[in-house]
């Protein structure tokens, strides 16, 4: 029974190489105060709702199936204890399991807020970062701003009127695309709010770009900021991505698609390193990176319906290094490699399966595996690859190197002919 008691543990967590948090038994005094929607939002306790008469009903399906095991009214003790080992042991370990969930969210809602009050960035970047990331809409909207070290407390910025705001060159596209974005919406907002909320998106991007200009509009930055717009509203959904457009989203934002397209071609590099097969197999379907596009510029928010997913992944991205959405990418491509290797090695083929990304993956092993990724291969170390597509310690590589050599050095060997030519004459 010990043994079977230890692994109530979620499976990622065997994979996990993160610092693991110690979790204290469940505080009862301290927290009999506070009720459960005091941590949660409207949305979570919709869906904790709907989970808990789910659950109620596959308990009475259990039951009703007692048929399958043996009578409690065995002619031996033996048979009674088997009986009694079978019946208890599901049931226990729902328990136990269920318990353990309660008591970790609970403890690590406590470490959350006292690193809010003590100001400890580092330790909001490893708890956003760690697994189930923030756990609840009403704690991003406290700790996302401090991730990009942003005060959520000042005001200091001003609000473009709305005919500002319709008369920039870009609003006509981004309207189109706002009311495009009602799929992104999760079911908690009811069709009432939503045209405020399309309102209050098209003013908070135009926003961004009347404050750079140098920065462009593309189609899939409404992605990113209606995520922002759900979670901490209009004006710090307005602050956090301007934030973001000149650091993790700037790339994106350039005149044209070319430097996005360069920062996907990290991707080879790293899966040949990996997995040399599954590499050869992409590079002879020439299947390229373009299944990729959507997941980078959007943060996955476009390709993920479950709006859980989505804000999971924001807590990882806004604790990382800009390039971290390129290294999931990678790491999903690569967790997908026996469907890959089984497809035809044919560009159409690869290319409609890499582009549906399947709703069952296992993020936060995933997430886990990006910051492998990211710490065995740094951007600078498959920079040049990326770049260039020669692979270092090839041939090409090397003749590259000779090729650069010689001319390099070519201007100095012929000063030197031409200076021993002219005192010998």
């Amino acid at each position: 029974m010990e043994d079977h008691t230890e692994t109530s543990e979620d499976e990622n967590s065997e994979t996990s190489v993160l610092p693991t948090e110690e979790y204290t038994p469940f505080l009862e005094e301290e927290f009999k105060h506070k009720s459960k929607d005091d941590l949660t939002t409207t949305c979570d306790r919709k869906r904790r709702d709907t989970s808990t008469r789910s659950n109620t009903r596959r308990k009475v399906t259990t039951r009703s199936s007692a048929s399958s095991i043996p009578s409690m009214y065995s002619s031996t003790d033996s048979d009674t204890a088997v009986v009694q080992e079978v019946q208890k042991k599901p049931i226990r370990r729902r328990r136990q399991k269920r318990k353990f969930r309660q008591n970790s969210s609970v403890t690590k809602t406590v470490e959350i807020e006292s690193a809010i009050a003590s100001g400890d960035h580092d330790k909001l970047v490893h708890l956003a970062v760690s697994q189930l990331g923030l756990l609840t809409d009403k704690i991003r909207v406290n700790v996302w701003p401090l991730l990009v070290h942003i005060d959520p407390t000042s005001k200091e910025h001003t609000v473009p009127t709305d005919e500002e705001v319709q008369k920039h060159s870009e609003y006509n596209q981004v309207v189109l695309d706002v009311n495009r974005s009602l799929k992104r919406f999760p079911p908690c907002i009811g069709e009432e709010e939503r045209p405020m909320l399309q309102e209050q998106l098209t003013r908070l991007i135009i926003r961004v770009i009347i404050t750079h200009p140098n920065l462009h509009y593309y189609q899939g930055y409404h992605d990113v900021a209606i995520t922002f717009l759900l979670v901490v509203g209009e004006e710090l959904g307005y602050r956090i991505v301007e934030r973001l457009s000149v650091s993790h989203l700037k790339e994106f934002m350039a005149p044209t698609m070319e430097p996005t397209m360069k920062l996907l071609q990290y991707m080879y590099p790293i899966i040949r390193q990996r997995h040399p097969e599954l590499h050869a197999h992409l590079v002879r379907s020439e299947v390229g990176t373009i299944f990729a596009l959507p997941w980078l510029i959007t943060w996955f928010g476009h390709v993920l319906p479950d709006y859980n997913d989505v804000v999971r992944l924001y807590d990882f991205f806004l604790a990382q290094p800009p390039m971290m959405p390129v290294y999931l990418a990678t790491a999903i491509v690569l967790y997908r490699q026996k469907e890959i290797l089984a497809t035809e090695c044919e560009m159409s083929s690869i290319h409609g399966l890499l582009s549906q990304i399947p709703q069952d993956l296992p993020f936060e092993k995933l997430l886990v595996e990006a910051q492998i990724l990211y710490e065995y291969h740094p951007p600078h170390s498959v920079k040049e690859e990326a770049e260039t597509g020669d692979i270092p310690n090839s041939g090409t590589s090397i003749r590259n190197s000779v090729t650069k050599f010689i001319i390099y050095t070519a201007p100095v060997f012929l000063g030197i002919f031409l200076f021993k030519y002219y005192f010998q004459t």
